[in-house]
């Protein structure tokens, strides 16, 4: 019996989990009772060992659970292997040998992105490192990123994020961020100018499913002085044609 009872709590840990992954932003525990079809009690027992455990985290402010990163942390030894990074990584150092500035490739996390590999070609070397998180609103590859998904998640990571000027550049407003998505839609990449970190202004693209939605994005990040609006234009469509050789790759072209 009690081996029976373990696999059922196995089996009802990963159902919660798979449940989780289905709402990056984060759910309640009601909804996830609901989705689930497992008791309240049941529900907040499997989510207070998976947030001890560090593969949950609890949203202070609204109660909402969502996946950490730790599972991308305990798979780090085989993402080579996985589609995104393994087809990516070859496209990306060539983009980077080619326009002679950093690349670097994200996933989302939440209302974040991560990053998770990065390259470089110049003499100038980024701050930015592997496993360094930053928030979706602020980044190129962010944007890029939200301009593939629909109004109403939009608005639920605007309105659960801690929205500030990190820079003087910083978009603080929703209706002007929209107003960029419309044009991220229109020209196929992001531009992040100087709104995360000054000095630096990057050209972004989205990497989106089948779905037309974006869980991975690519930036080209260079010294502002040198990233003026001619150069961006031409480093933004070698970033496209990137992707398109990216999106071939994954079958998804």
């Amino acid at each position: 019996m009690a081996e029976k009872s373990g696999v059922q709590s196995v089996e009802r840990i990963f159902q919660l989990i798979e449940h989780l992954a289905a709402h990056p932003t984060g759910v309640s525990l009601q909804r996830l009772a609901e989705e689930t079809g497992l008791a309240k009690s049941t529900v907040h027992r499997l989510l207070a060992s998976l947030v001890g455990l560090g593969y949950v985290v609890q949203d202070e402010e609204n109660g909402h659970y969502r996946l950490t990163l730790k599972m991308f942390e305990l798979s780090s030894g085989i993402v080579d292997s996985m589609d995104i990074m393994g087809v990516a990584k070859a496209h990306l150092e060539r983009l980077s040998q080619r326009t002679g500035e950093a690349v670097h490739l994200v996933i989302r996390d939440g209302r974040d992105i991560v990053y998770i590999y990065k390259t470089e070609s110049g003499p100038m070397r980024m701050s930015s490192r592997v496993g360094l998180r930053s928030p979706l609103y602020c980044t190129g590859v962010g944007k890029a990123i939200l301009a593939t998904l629909p109004g109403d998640e939009l608005e639920d990571i605007w309105t659960h994020s801690n929205v500030q000027k990190l820079t003087d550049k910083t978009i603080i407003d929703l209706e002007e961020l929209r107003s960029q998505l419309v044009e991220v839609r229109a020209n196929g990449y992001a531009i992040d100018d100087e709104e995360n970190e000054l000095g630096v202004r990057c050209v972004a693209v989205a990497i989106p499913g089948a779905d037309g939605r974006a869980e991975s994005a690519f930036s080209i990040s260079g010294l502002a002085p040198y990233m003026t609006p001619e150069r961006i234009r031409r480093i933004a469509t070698l970033a496209l044609d990137a992707r398109t050789d990216i999106l071939a790759d994954l079958g998804l072209r």
